[in-house]
């Protein structure tokens, strides 16, 4: 009888461990050389974009499978990036699996914690309707009756039953693990309820902050020194939610403008980054969430906050200098995605791509907003160095070499196929929005704004200080154009992450 076939449960298994069912193994979905090339591929490939779950040197796809069977199902799953139709097939089964563990007759346990986390970091690679949120709120769950959100001394309930006053002190607690587990639930719940605007189920709290720092101070991976960073700069990012005004106004001090509030977030951040004990580059992760909170907080300042008329009259200038640092943040993110290795984005994590995501739609937006002829001569040099409708086009020509002509069980195609068609939906809204302004405009503007799409020789390569923007002659009293929520662009983005069936999208692109 195989090892992990029903009879031939170790009795160290944890009573949450789908072994009790024949597994992929035993079904012959995989052979166990096939597992153990995936888990080579998760550690060396999807782990970096990961790094909540690590799977040590000498761990095999055999012993994984024997002591972790869900995380062991999770990360075959996950691996199989390049394999659609049998990546689905395992979904599946992990379904199944989680099924078994936390609504029938299985014990809640950490490594179901675990298997959680692998599955709903690559969650734009499942079958729709896609469920993060859901996986993610049982994931928190866990947390919670674990008591994993608090230090193990004063998890009361864990304590071991002894008669050994030392010992009673000690408490059930997974180590590094844990450590990693914990931190790795609030960057997912806090980055995606950001971009989307929905109330983080997880916020920060300076005891997942503590765990970066002891995972900084004795690292057992690479990744471990990068976790604290990540905390810290979605702390700072949280902020920027809490001053939003539509969130919680009673916050703010009514004597205070928006842009007090901008100027102390952007120096906050700057700040962070000249601390930063390596350079940005060197974390893609990192990298990634730097920018989509910077791009975040140009969107707070510009499209989400409706200014009261003094500051629309006396407030422009600081609005030009974030709308410049927005267009400075969309080419160095979007520029950094286009230079990356092609299939490299194959191991991006879901919250990566609902950044990227975010990045294009908004980048659009504020391209459009520069194109106002009040705005334009303040934004021309960013708008031409940004070159947006060709950067839409490497992006589309990017995807295109990830789609593949393979479709699952229900006849639907791999997630680059849909992205592809975003997009293009993208492309089309703004390359219409950019027609209709140019049309709209006196002709020695129009034509300003036309040759401001394209950049001059060397425009590629063109940076400039957001921070300086040339408003001499800048008339502050001109009426800010309309900066807020465009329903057309801002359907495109939420059907970048949709949650909901197929049957659904085709009705809203119907």
């Amino acid at each position: 009888m195989s090892e992990g076939s029903p009879g031939d449960v170790p009795t160290n298994a944890p009573a949450s461990a789908p072994g009790l069912r024949k597994d992929v193994i035993d079904q012959g979905l995989l052979t166990i050389h096939a597992a153990d090339t995936l888990l080579k591929e998760y550690r060396a490939t999807l782990a970096p974009y990961c790094p909540f779950v690590m799977m040590p040197p000498q761990m095999t796809a055999e012993k994984l499978r024997r002591e972790k069977p869900f995380l062991f199902l999770a990360i075959l799953t996950a691996a199989l990036c390049d394999n659609m139709p049998l990546q689905r097939k395992l979904e599946t089964e992990v379904k199944k699996a989680m099924s078994e563990c936390l609504i029938f007759d299985g014990q809640v346990s950490f490594e179901v914690l675990q298997g959680i986390l692998v599955h709903l970091a690559w969650s734009q690679y499942h079958s729709r309707p896609r469920r993060f949120s859901q996986y993610l709120h049982l994931a928190i769950s866990i947390i919670i009756d674990l008591q994993l959100d608090r230090a193990p001394e004063y998890r009361f309930w864990k304590h071991i039953v002894s008669f050994d006053g030392e010992n009673d002190k000690n408490s059930v607690s997974w180590g590094r693990e844990e450590q990693r587990a914990v931190i790795g639930c609030f960057y997912f719940s806090s980055t995606i309820s950001q971009i989307l605007q929905k109330r983080c189920s997880f916020p920060y709290s300076p005891y997942i902050e503590s765990l970066g720092m002891l995972l900084a101070t004795e690292p057992e991976y690479s990744s471990d020194r990068y976790l604290v960073h990540i905390v810290q700069l979605q702390k700072i990012s949280e902020r920027i939610v809490l001053f939003s005004t539509p969130v919680v106004p009673e916050i703010h001090d009514p004597n205070l403008g928006i842009e007090h509030y901008y100027q102390e977030l952007k120096t906050e951040l700057a700040l962070y980054r000249a601390n930063l004990p390596f350079p940005l580059t060197e974390n893609h992760v990192l990298f990634m969430q730097f920018y989509a909170v910077e791009l975040y907080l140009c969107q707070i300042t510009l499209f989400d906050h409706r200014p009261a008329p003094q500051e629309q009259r006396h407030g422009s200038g600081f609005q030009i200098e974030a709308l410049r640092m927005g267009l400075t943040a969309a080419k160095t993110l979007l520029d950094f995605y286009i230079c990356l290795p092609l299939r490299c984005d194959l191991a991006f994590n879901n919250a990566t791509w609902v950044q990227l995501g975010f990045a294009v739609t908004f980048a659009c937006k504020l391209v459009i907003t520069a194109m106002e002829r009040s705005v334009h001569p303040h934004t021309a040099d960013l708008c031409c160095a940004l070159d947006i409708s060709n950067l839409l086009s490497r992006c589309i020509l990017r995807i295109q070499t990830l789609i593949t002509s393979d479709m699952d069980a229900s006849g639907d195609r791999d997630v680059f196929y849909h992205f592809e068609k975003r997009l293009k939906r993208i492309q089309w809204w703004f390359e219409n929005r950019a027609l209709s302004r140019r049309k709209n405009e006196p002709s020695q503007l129009g034509t300003q704004l036309a040759e401001g799409m394209t950049p001059s020789s060397g425009g590629a390569n063109l940076y400039l200080d957001a921070s300086q923007p040339p408003l001499d002659g800048f008339d502050a009293q001109f009426q800010w154009p309309g900066l807020f929520p465009d329903a057309s662009i801002d359907d495109i983005f939420v059907d970048w992450v949709s949650q909901t069936t197929a049957s659904l999208e085709q009705q809203r692109l119907g």
